[in-house]
């Protein structure tokens, strides 16, 4: 018999009297499905928030992150992040999504909690405090210690200030360290290490703590109330506590599988979505192609296709400019090159922490004198973080490849070119495609130095945070009141608290 609307209505209807009606004996043995879990296992939540979170990274990082920091310009009618101009919703989505996934990771500790289960604890830690760390970095103060608390039926959620964040956050790095156990189980399904030996690499995680506890350490190193310096010096002195990553087996990265539902979110987007309006910007291809010749660059870029010149070549076009004259320079001829098309790849690993930055973020330590050794020690630390890069992206360093690079005049990182400002410049070249960070970075440096288009709005300032999304300011209006007139205004000049 076909079974249509009319006829399941009657089935459930008879169904439900049926039910009313029958003896309450053994009531909640009959009604128990014991084909449905009654818990949750904790690490089952990992995977799709660690997804989630790295997806609207990833994909806002092209939209938002490369157009800011000079990576590429777009030349498209609706796209004016070169100019610094954002439609009034442009931050919702970042912002509900780094809530949502940081709030699984919330409830993963505490599911994990429930069995003493350490090593998902750990992994919840982790994960929470890149997805927080992001929020407050291009935000500010932000909620926190009441966040994640609406089955408490904490709606409204005050504004925390930003140093007590990263005063939090910092904490739970360092006691997910010691959480971490590499003799007790670990279930869960993880995105961005490949099994070892059929198990979790516990100690690869480890690593990934400790170094993303380095990366916030070296972000709040200006602010001395934070003690980062001896932070820093703790786990340098200490690898066998503090183990850090310490060869690109070690990066975090987001490893996608060619197949749904872990697939890529630039496979499905189509070319023009994903390059077809942009062109490389100026500031990265100059950097790339004089006086010297960066390897990366077939990486990163297409070649343009001028028909006029001699051969094809990598450029790129200034940003800042309008939409008219940004138009003019690319149908000149001139920035015709594009991303790589290859960045599209169905199992592309994008980072989410290398061993390019951990070498970078060393070198500055030592640069700074956080750990011993001076500019000796910088330099060694800041050569290994640019082969780290190349070799992240499957370069030939070997030869006298990698030792002619970091030989020429405007790579050699000795005497009075031992500077921040060299550091952080090919650190820049290194960050790209990783997240924010390259725009963390620039805040709290100034470095590298990027001319600001004739064009821009909000006064010629590049952007120093994200202005609170739309639902932030209807829904939550009190707290986030409050939390606008503390920073000194809800907009894009505003600087967060760790940026000097």
């Amino acid at each position: 018999m076909k079974l249509n609307i009319k006829n399941l209505k009657v089935i459930v209807t008879l169904l439900i009297i049926g039910c009313l009606t029958a003896c309450t004996k053994n009531f909640e043995e009959i009604n128990t499905d014991p084909n449905q879990l009654t818990a949750v296992p904790p690490g089952t939540l990992l995977a799709p928030a660690q997804f989630d979170a790295m997806e609207i990274l990833l994909t806002r990082s092209h939209r938002l992150n490369n157009e800011i920091m000079q990576y590429t310009v777009d030349m498209g009618a609706l796209n004016d992040f070169t100019r610094y101009e954002f439609r009034e919703n442009e931050f919702d989505a970042i912002w509900l999504t780094l809530y949502r996934t940081a709030n699984d990771m919330n409830q993963m500790y505490l599911l994990a909690e429930k069995t003493n289960d350490v090593n998902n604890m750990a992994m919840a830690l982790v994960m929470k405090a890149w997805m927080v760390s992001n929020l407050t970095d291009m935000f500010g103060d932000i909620p926190y210690s009441e966040a994640f608390k609406a089955r408490e039926g904490l709606y409204y959620p005050k504004f925390d200030t930003q140093q007590s964040i990263y005063t939090s956050l910092l904490a739970d790095l360092k006691r997910a360290n010691t959480l971490f156990s590499l003799t007790k189980p670990f279930e869960a399904t993880d995105l961005i290490y490949p099994l070892l030996d059929s198990k979790i690499d516990v100690l690869k995680w480890k690593k990934f703590t400790n170094s993303l506890r380095l990366r916030l350490l070296t972000r709040v190193s200006g602010r001395p109330e934070m003690n980062a310096a001896t932070e820093i010096a703790e786990i340098v002195a200490d690898p066998s506590t503090y183990p850090i990553i310490a060869s690109n087996d070690d990066e975090a990265m987001m490893r996608y599988t060619p197949v749904k539902p872990f697939l890529s979110p630039f496979v499905e987007m189509t070319s023009t979505a994903f390059s077809g309006s942009r062109r490389m910007g100026k500031t990265l291809m100059d950097l790339m192609n004089t006086p010297y010749v960066d390897g990366r660059r077939f990486r990163y870029a297409t070649k343009d296709n001028n028909p006029v010149a001699a051969s094809q070549a990598y450029v790129g076009i200034g940003s800042g400019y309008s939409e008219k004259e940004t138009a003019e320079m690319a149908s000149a001829g001139f920035g015709a090159s594009t991303l790589a098309t290859t960045l599209k790849g169905s199992s592309y690993p994008f980072p989410i922490l290398t061993w390019s930055e951990v070498n970078f973020n060393l070198a500055e330590a030592a640069l700074k004198g956080s750990i011993p050794g001076g500019v000796t020690t910088a330099q060694g630390y800041y050569n290994k973080g640019i082969e780290a890069s190349w070799r992240q992206w499957n370069c030939t360093w070997d030869g006298t490849a990698g030792t002619n690079f970091l030989a020429r005049a405007a790579v050699k990182f000795a005497g009075t070119t031992a500077t921040l400002e060299r550091i952080m410049t090919q650190k820049y070249v290194a960050m790209f495609f990783c997240g924010f960070e390259s725009w963390y970075d620039y805040r709290r440096t100034g470095y590298p130095v990027l001319p600001i288009g004739p064009a821009v709005a909000n006064d010629g300032i590049l952007p120093r945070r994200f202005e609170y999304p739309l639902i932030v300011k209807a829904t939550n209006k009190e707290n986030y009141e409050q939390a606008a007139a503390r920073i000194g205004g809800d907009n894009l000049k505003t600087k967060v608290w760790w940026q000097l």
